[in-house]
């Protein structure tokens, strides 16, 4: 059958969404912190969408998504067997611990 028949896509798209808390420099107003604003600036360089804002009394509570591709997982290494290094018995014939002096 052809694809174009149906109204989905065949491929899920990827879409992150993350809530964050901005806080602000007077509880009730709009103006927030430098480091607010330098965290805001980030999220929107980065390709982050401001969605939704709700003012609270000492942040501002913004959610921020963003879709595209879904990033490639990390390839771990395959798990190799744990070398363990033995010692060598003492020639005093002492099993360790404290020696002689």
């Amino acid at each position: 059958m052809d694809g174009a028949c149906y109204p989905l896509r065949a491929m899920p798209d990827y879409k992150e969404v993350t809530h964050e808390r901005l806080y602000v420099r007077v509880p009730g107003t709009d103006k927030l912190r430098r480091t607010a604003t330098a965290r805001l600036k980030h999220l929107l360089a980065n390709g982050w969408r401001e969605t939704e804002r709700s003012l609270d009394t000492d942040f501002v509570r913004v959610r921020f998504e963003r879709t595209g591709h879904a990033p490639m997982k990390a390839r771990l290494p395959k798990a190799q067997p744990e070398v363990r290094i033995e010692r060598r018995p003492r020639r005093d014939g002492q099993s360790g611990g404290r020696g002689r002096r």
